[in-house]
């Protein structure tokens, strides 16, 4: 019964630990949903990103170099391309993708950049 105890306890404490983003380097994050699934971009403040889609068993990580001018990202992604491309405007509310048309929205949910 105390291994089981103990058991929990190790399992609830990792529980808690795991998942929480180390906001103080984070300049920017952004999700959506996405159809069986969600959408992340974070970027760092050492300018690397990871946007990730994540689905019903499947999830995939893209990681690279961010370029923020006014109001524009060019992603410089270390290796393939999703969907979305390469570049992207930015508002105090959304990124909108520029390489898929009307589908690429996804809403800021913490951001330091500033928009004019």
């Amino acid at each position: 019964m105390q291994k089981l105890v103990i058991i929990i306890g190790v399992l609830i404490t990792l529980a808690s630990c795991s998942g929480k983003p180390d906001m103080e380097n984070i300049i920017l994050y952004a999700d959506r949903e996405a159809p069986l699934g969600w959408i992340h971009l974070t970027i760092y403040k050492d300018s690397t990103f990871e946007y990730q889609s994540r689905g019903i068993g499947t999830s995939k990580i893209w990681k690279g170099k961010a370029q923020i001018k006014k109001d524009s990202i060019q992603f410089e992604y270390q290796d393939s391309i999703p969907i979305v491309g390469e570049r992207a405007y930015f508002t105090d509310k959304y990124i909108d993708y520029l390489d898929v048309g009307g589908n690429g929205k996804i809403e800021i949910k913490f951001s330091k950049l500033k928009t004019e």
